[in-house]
């Protein structure tokens, strides 16, 4: 998989637009100057973008691609390609590839005509899509033709590459358009038209693409912000292009190329929660309703058994009642297992951590106490290392933005919880259990949005908790959300699924897990 750095240019700046808007634009400079800046590698590949040339048709940064490819880089470039003369042009300029879109959706004829005079090993088709819709013309117009139309044109001309940017991404470092990658890879299930492509949460139909040609390469753009949305699409079989992350500093060009090296090196975490109250199992919609579900060490064991990679106990009622986690029940579902046991509520000193590590916990979450003195997250680091300290962070939308709720869900902070988890990062939690108090207990599914916020800002991991109802909800919380585990409760108490089949549905869909 490659990870291929890119710059839009646009009288004779880099910029980038935000939707293919022209009117959104965002100006980082002299090309050269970004390419130092971001310490991009001899011999990459780059991809560059003339915008003036898309709106207009006509080649216009030739000037400043001839000085890109004279930095021993293997420039692809694309934007205003409408004739063999444009693409020669283009060559003659340094390029070694040149990246055709309107064309290849909207003149056949002039594609084979590029094709035969340049060759199919020098060409990149390129595929802008916008709910479904091929765009050309800079993106200001329906293409004639279908995506799986320009798909079957292209590797029937011998092309080995599409380049397919969902518009909707592009520049809004919201995430890649997962599903209609996965959709492309998907090779031998056909059309189907009417199926979904997209995001779950965005409820719009879309036709379906065709399966993926077997000789045609997808690299995919539009939407990456994360480390973890590199790692997603490597794992799905798909090179990706990053500009506005790139030039925003979010992710290190060298540290992407090394992780997608290795994209299944890291295993996703399937965790079961316990919620306690007085040595009982309860479960609840929202932090209320509270409803009896068992014997710790009953559901431990099972949980266990079914492949559980991890145990998570939440005493619900420790904080509130202003009084210790139930030691003895930790001490019993830890004398019970062999996974690691992650166990929180109550904790409000350094003393209180130290009595669940050794009534058996591996790690312990802290919230409330934490707002109240967040020295006690820095504090407990220094103890008991950065690896045992959980942050628990318990979010609610308020007045158009997250904050982070304490008392079990009773009590605003007025912390923002993106702020929050990342001062705590920086304090030294070792990862966030975040939950979503709106979603918890609804199996309404993860809310991707808060998951991708904070694990967007931090370097350690997410746990994303509350609200799973189905199997799609996990590989939504891992691609979308960035989470690095998934934490579900009433789902598996209710024995709606099972650990097991989360496990095979995610390695299925490319997701590794541990076994």
């Amino acid at each position: 998989m490659d990870v291929i750095p890119s710059l839009d240019l646009l009288q004779g700046s880099a910029v980038r637009l935000q939707h293919g808007d022209f009117t959104l634009i965002t100006k980082y400079g002299d090309p050269e100057a970004v390419l130092d800046a971001l310490d991009v590698p001899r011999g990459s590949r780059l991809h560059v973008v003339d915008l003036e040339g898309s709106r207009r048709g006509k080649p216009a940064e030739v000037d400043v691609v001839r000085r890109l490819a004279r930095r021993d880089l293997r420039v692809q470039v694309g934007g205003g390609i409408r004739s063999v003369v444009d693409a020669r042009a283009w060559l003659d300029a340094g390029a070694q590839k040149v990246v055709v879109g309107t064309v290849a959706a909207d003149a056949p004829e002039v594609l084979r005509a590029i094709v035969d005079a340049v060759g199919a090993e020098r060409v990149i088709a390129a595929v802008d899509v916008r709910d479904g819709v091929v765009r050309v013309a800079g993106w200001e117009r329906d293409a004639r033709a279908s995506l799986a139309e320009v798909l079957a044109r292209v590797e029937a001309l011998g092309i080995k590459e599409a380049l397919v940017t969902d518009i909707r991404k592009d520049g809004a470092l919201r995430g890649p358009s997962f599903d209609l990658y996965r959709a492309l890879m998907k090779r031998g299930q056909g059309a189907g038209g009417g199926a979904q492509v997209g995001s779950s949460r965005e409820h719009r139909l879309r036709p379906a693409p065709s399966a993926l040609p077997p000789g045609l390469r997808i690299i995919a753009s539009g939407g990456v912000s994360t480390l973890s949305d590199v790692v997603s699409l490597a794992r799905i079989g798909v090179d990706c292009v990053i500009g506005k992350a790139l030039l925003e500093r979010r992710i290190d060009l060298r540290e992407a190329r090394a992780r997608v090296a290795v994209p299944n090196a890291i295993p996703e975490r399937i965790v079961p929660c316990l919620d306690v109250r007085d040595g009982r199992v309860v479960k609840g919609v929202s932090f209320t309703n509270i409803r009896d579900a068992g014997d710790p060490v009953d559901c431990a064991m099972r949980y266990e058994a079914e492949g559980a990679d991890e145990l998570v106990i939440l005493d619900i009622s420790a904080t509130d009642a202003g009084r210790k986690t139930a030691l003895d029940t930790v001490h019993r579902v830890a004398e019970a297992l062999f996974i690691p046991l992650t166990v929180g509520g109550g904790v409000r000193s350094i003393e209180d951590f130290r009595a669940l590590l050794r009534a058996g916990a591996d790690r312990v979450g802290i919230n409330t106490a934490a707002i109240r003195d967040p020295s006690l997250l820095a504090r407990c680091a220094a103890e008991f290392g950065v690896q045992a300290v959980v942050l628990s962070c318990d979010a609610k939308r308020v007045d158009g933005r997250f904050e982070a709720i304490v008392r079990s869900g009773k009590e605003g902070s007025g912390l923002d919880a993106v702020e929050w988890c990342r001062r705590a990062e920086e304090l030294g939690a070792g990862e966030i259990l975040l939950t979503s108090v709106d979603r918890d207990g609804t199996n309404l599914g993860y809310d991707v949005e808060l998951l991708r916020a904070v694990s967007s800002v931090l370097k350690i991991g997410v746990i994303a908790s509350g609200g799973a109802g189905k199997l799609a909800d996990f590989l939504e919380a891992i691609e979308a959300g960035g989470a690095r585990a998934v934490l579900a409760a009433s789902l598996f108490h209710g024995r709606r699924l099972s650990i097991g089949e989360v496990k095979d549905y995610l390695e299925g869909e490319g997701i590794p897990v541990r076994r």
